[in-house]
């Protein structure tokens, strides 16, 4: 199996996966490369996905799945010094299951592989979506990291807006998203959910200033955002504080 990546897909993939967990489950099938990995207060998840169409190099011939245990410091220490041209590739060989090999700028890189077995795999939350939006990161991200040291932030759903508000007994903040900017669909009358700002931002660490993310919930329930970035596709849930 062999993947080649852009610096900027390879960079992405592993900034979203260190903001959240040490080791992941990467596991290469048909479609591309993907992992589902939670946060170490079992507050955030999120699937990522790097399909073969976003590789520059994709070659898998194999039947079933392929699931290796990696330490995302291993494959970081080899994008630290890629730049816009280079390329990262990664190839694991089921003949010799115990290393993965990682190549950039000339530098050969085996990686032992961690245990697969001892990994967890996360299942998806249920969900209860009662409204939608499509919200501005840049926004959200400036109210986010504002009010970042904050035990948590409120998600007030009207039929004309969305705001985010954080109060303290020194401050408040808020952000108003007007529904026809976020193209909001509604059910019902106003909902409202509470949730920490630092693992919502922890969440979405891949975004850019003009990504644009969906973002599904009802109330006091979970919440689940879906983005596109820099040719990988990403699901993300994070719980309500209650």
């Amino acid at each position: 199996m062999k993947m080649e990546l852009s610096a900027k897909t390879a960079k992405a993939f592993v900034k979203a996966i260190e903001n959240l967990t040490e080791i992941c489950l990467i596991v290469f099938d048909e479609d591309g490369v993907r992992t589902r990995i939670v946060n170490g207060e079992h507050t955030a998840l999120l699937d990522v996905r790097i399909p073969k169409e976003s590789a520059e190099v994709f070659d898998y011939d194999e039947q079933n799945p392929v699931e290796i245990g990696v330490l995302i410091a291993d494959i970081k220490d080899m994008t630290k010094s890629l730049v816009v041209k280079d390329t990262l590739t990664i190839q694991y060989n089921t003949g010799d299951p115990t290393w993965l090999i990682l190549e950039a700028n000339g530098v050969h890189k085996k990686v032992r592989c961690k245990n697969a077995s001892l990994i967890k795999r996360h299942k998806i939350p249920p969900t209860d979506h009662k409204w939608s939006a499509n919200l501005p990161w840049k926004q959200v991200k400036a109210f986010l990291t504002s009010c970042a040291k904050a035990s948590s932030f409120e998600v007030l759903v009207n039929a004309d807006k969305i705001s985010l508000i954080a109060k303290t007994d020194d401050e408040s903040l808020t952000l108003d998203l007007d529904s026809d900017d976020i193209e909001l669909h509604l059910e019902g009358e106003s909902l409202i959910t509470h949730i920490t700002p630092a693992h919502f931002i922890s969440l979405m660490s891949t975004t850019s200033a003009k990504t644009v993310f969906s973002v599904k919930g009802s109330v006091a329930s979970v919440v689940e955002t879906e983005w596109a970035e820099s040719g990988l596709k990403l699901r993300g849930w994070i719980a309500p504080r209650t």
